[in-house]
């Protein structure tokens, strides 16, 4: 699974990462929005403008997100067939990659995510 921080910070957060491969085979192409796309196994870096577009991006799937009542998000995956994943679980996790794109974008530095 995908992991990320912010370049150059010896501080490791323990919710920066995708919480299981479901949530992460249904965001990734969602907020794949950098310059490079997502490398699931290997390190992808994502500078100032690519953080600036992923925050955008996560600002309109948490408005998306919030016009459902639904608590399940169900989605077709590639290998499995059809998946439900828990909505607060998939806000909590883009919450988590808000906070270090905000941080990146705030100091000034990259976001990078890397992967098994």
């Amino acid at each position: 699974m995908i992991n990320w921080n912010i370049k150059n910070s010896k501080e490791k957060r323990e919710n920066w990462f995708f919480p299981s491969f479901e949530v992460q085979e249904y965001l990734l192409p969602v907020v794949n929005v950098g310059v490079p796309i997502f490398d699931e196994y290997s390190d992808t870096t994502y500078e100032l403008d690519d953080c600036m577009r992923l925050r955008n991006v996560i600002a309109s799937l948490m408005e998306t997100l919030s016009l459902t009542n639904k608590s399940k998000i169900r989605y077709e995956t590639i290998y499995k067939g059809l998946e439900s994943l828990d909505k607060s679980l998939i806000i909590e996790t883009l919450e988590n990659l808000d906070a270090a794109a905000n941080l990146a974008i705030k100091d000034r530095t990259a976001l990078f995510f890397y992967g098994d």
